[in-house]
């Protein structure tokens, strides 16, 4: 399979948003109930139309797709400035790595954060780091594998008002 990885487009937006919101179906459908994804679902033309190449990249910021037979079947977006209040001015930050299930296990997630490490270390960023819901143990699985280093802080991400643990591995570039 010929996999191609290149920066966003503005057209990208909705093909990003759709991936977004069925892969968050996927891999969080055990933790949040159903209206979290109804309402992500609903408003994905709204977000495709206010999506800009500004918007998620720039000198300190980067987002890449992978695409597989013309579809967008994974992505990436990075910051050098976590929006973590823990890891700020200390950390950059992947913010965001989605690959549909159908082309999970086969390296797009790697490549992906292999180009976001690459980027990161250009700018001189020494540490990442990446949030994940505590319950999400396929996604943190795989971050061990990646060498990723469970960090002891954990807050909550909010989603419709409740909170859901989040924790935080970290690695060094």
């Amino acid at each position: 399979m010929d996999i191609n990885y290149r920066k966003i487009r503005k057209e990208d937006g909705y093909e990003w948003y759709t991936l977004l919101s069925k892969v968050w179906r996927s891999a969080y459908g055990h933790i949040f109930p159903e209206e979290v994804f109804d309402e992500r679902e609903k408003n994905i033309e709204a977000k495709a139309g206010g999506f800009t190449e500004e918007k998620f990249s720039g000198d300190r910021k980067i987002a890449y797709v992978a695409e597989c037979d013309g579809k967008i079947a994974g992505l990436m977006y990075g910051t050098l400035d976590s929006d973590y209040e823990y890891f700020r001015n200390n950390y950059a930050d992947l913010v965001a790595l989605y690959v549909y299930p159908e082309y999970q296990g086969m390296g797009i997630g790697t490549a992906l954060k292999d180009i976001f490490t690459k980027w990161a270390r250009e700018k001189n960023a020494d540490r990442f780091v990446v949030g994940v819901l505590k319950d999400n143990a396929k996604a943190r699985k795989v971050y061990e594998s990646w060498g990723g280093v469970l960090s002891g802080h954990e807050q909550d991400f909010v989603v419709l008002n409740v909170g859901y643990p989040e924790s935080f591995y970290t690695f060094e570039l």
